[in-house]
């Protein structure tokens, strides 16, 4: 993984696991022996791609149940059992694929690079580009 997705990943890891974000006890092993998180997380990437796999790769050390999907072909039902949902894209983020989301789509979701950054500026939000 190179040293800007490790800083990234420790850095969400960081955010999404501590702090009022998270319920309290929501992080607690529910199994003994066990350190890993019951959030249960789905990313949407690239599939195939080396992004991919070590973002999901990384996620898997930490959290319990990890899912995939392809961006391209992402909808909100697919993630529906989900708590957090990562966008994310490998290569020029401005031809990465741009999911189309309703209006009322309310899923804590990180979105990832520039693909994220398009994304954002697609919905409107702070985190856009202006």
């Amino acid at each position: 993984m190179s040293a800007a997705a490790k800083l990234l990943s420790a850095a969400f890891l960081a955010v999404g696991l501590s702090g009022p974000f998270v319920p309290a006890g929501c992080c607690q092993a529910e199994v003994p022996g066990t350190d890993k998180s019951p959030l249960r997380i789905f990313y949407a990437g690239k599939p195939g791609s080396a992004r991919e796999a070590d973002f999901v790769a990384f996620l898997r050390q930490h959290f319990r149940h990890v899912s995939t999907g392809d961006l391209a072909s992402f909808e909100a039902q697919q993630a529906a059992d989900a708590d957090v949902i990562l966008l994310d894209h490998d290569g020029n983020g401005f031809k990465a694929p741009r999911p189309k989301l309703p209006t009322d789509y309310t899923r804590p979701t990180v979105t990832i690079g520039v693909a994220g950054a398009v994304f954002c500026d697609y919905l409107r939000l702070k985190t856009g580009y202006m």
